[in-house]
C-alpha cells in the first residue's frame, strides 16, 4: 500500500464525504472513491458505511484511521529529520506527555534553546506509549517517559529523573475539596475518572489504584485528560492525575492521595545508538538538573 491511497483515506475519514475528500487531494470525486475501493479490496475490510449523508467509518475503519495517523505521523517526522541532515543542520526533536506546563520540562528546554542556538529544537507532545514507539523508530530523538513504559525495549538507554504521588483533581464545592490528603475511605462513594489509554503505565497506574482500595467499579475512563478535567469542573467525578500534571486557572483543587502504592517514575531515554551529538548534549543537562524543574 502506498502513502499516497492512505492519505487519501485519512482525507476521506477526515471530511465525511468522497467529494469533500476529493478536492482536498485535488482530484476528482470518481478517483477518489477508486482509491477507496481498492484499499478495502487491498486490505479485505469494509471501511466506510454509505448513506444520503455521507460517508462514515466502520469500527475497522476507525482501527486503520487510527493506525494510518501514527503511520503517516512518523514518516514525515523521519523523512523531515532526513532532509535537515542531508542540509547539514543539527536537530533534537523532544518528546514529552502531559500539560504545558508538566515537570517545567518546556521552561528546561527553552534555556536549552537559548544555551544551544545552533541546535534546532522541535518538541513532540504524545502519551507515553507512542513517544517510546517514536524513540525505537527513530522519529523522536530523546523523550520523558513514565519509567514502566522501557520495558522490554533493549535498544533504548534510560536516566531515571524523579518520581511524583497522584492527586485527585476536585470541583471546589465538593466537600473533599478543602482536605489536605485523601484517604481510600474518603473516596469510598466517589466516581474516579481517568484517562482512556492502552499502555503499560496506564494499567500501572489503574493497578495501584485498585491495590490501594480502589474498588474497579468507581472507575470511568474517558479519552484525553483534559476531558476529565473538564467532567471534574462539572461534578462528574474526581479525576486521578500525577500530582504535577495539576492545572492552574481552573476550578479545581488538587489534593494528594494518602497512599504507598501510587506513585509514577519519570525517565529521560534515548536510543542507545544514536549518532545525534546534541542528544548527548541534552542528557548532560538533563542529568545535572534537579527535577521537577523549577528554574534553578
Amino acid at each position: 500500500m502506498d502513502f499516497y491511497r492512505i492519505e487519501c483515506f485519512l482525507a476521506a475519514a477526515e471530511t465525511g464525504s468522497m467529494t469533500k475528500a476529493a478536492d482536498k487531494m485535488c482530484i476528482t470525486q470518481p478517483a477518489m472513491s477508486f482509491q477507496i475501493r481498492e484499499m478495502e479490496k487491498e486490505l479485505q475490510l469494509k471501511l466506510f458505511d454509505r448513506d444520503h449523508l455521507g460517508i462514515h467509518l466502520t469500527e475497522a475503519g476507525k482501527i486503520m484511521q487510527s493506525g494510518f495517523i501514527y503511520i503517516m505521523d512518523n514518516y514525515r517526522r523521519v523523512l523531515d529529520r532526513a532532509l535537515s541532515s542531508s542540509h547539514g543542520k543539527v536537530r533534537l526533536t523532544i518528546g514529552y506527555h502531559g500539560f504545558i506546563n508538566w515537570a517545567g520540562v518546556h521552561s528546561f528546554i527553552a534555556g536549552f534553546s537559548a544555551r544551544h542556538p545552533d541546535i534546532e529544537v522541535t518538541i513532540i507532545q504524545n502519551q507515553f506509549k507512542e513517544l517510546a514507539d517514536y524513540l525505537e523508530l527513530g522519529s523522536v530523538d530523546v523523550a520523558l517517559l513514565e519509567s514502566a513504559e522501557l520495558k522490554n525495549r533493549e535498544n533504548l538507554s534510560s536516566l531515571v529523573l524523579f518520581q511524583e504521588k497522584t492527586c485527585f483533581a476536585i470541583p471546589l464545592s465538593h466537600p473533599l475539596a478543602n482536605r489536605e490528603t485523601l484517604t481510600v475511605e474518603d473516596l469510598r462513594n466517589e466516581i474516579i475518572l481517568m484517562n482512556n489509554h492502552p499502555s503499560i503505565s496506564m494499567y500501572e497506574l489503574v493497578s495501584n489504584l485498585i491495590r490501594s482500595g480502589i474498588r474497579h467499579e468507581q472507575l470511568r475512563f474517558v479519552d484525553k485528560p483534559d476531558i476529565s478535567l473538564a467532567m471534574s469542573v462539572a461534578g462528574m467525578g474526581l479525576t486521578s492525575l500525577p500530582i504535577f500534571f495539576r492545572q492552574d486557572g481552573i476550578p479545581l483543587r488538587y489534593v494528594e492521595y494518602d497512599s504507598p502504592f501510587c506513585s509514577m517514575s519519570y525517565s529521560l531515554a534515548w536510543r542507545s545508538d544514536t549518532e545525534n551529538p546534541a542528544v548527548r548534549l541534552f542528557c548532560g543537562e538533563v542529568s545535572r538538573t534537579d527535577w521537577p524543574y523549577t528554574g534553578n
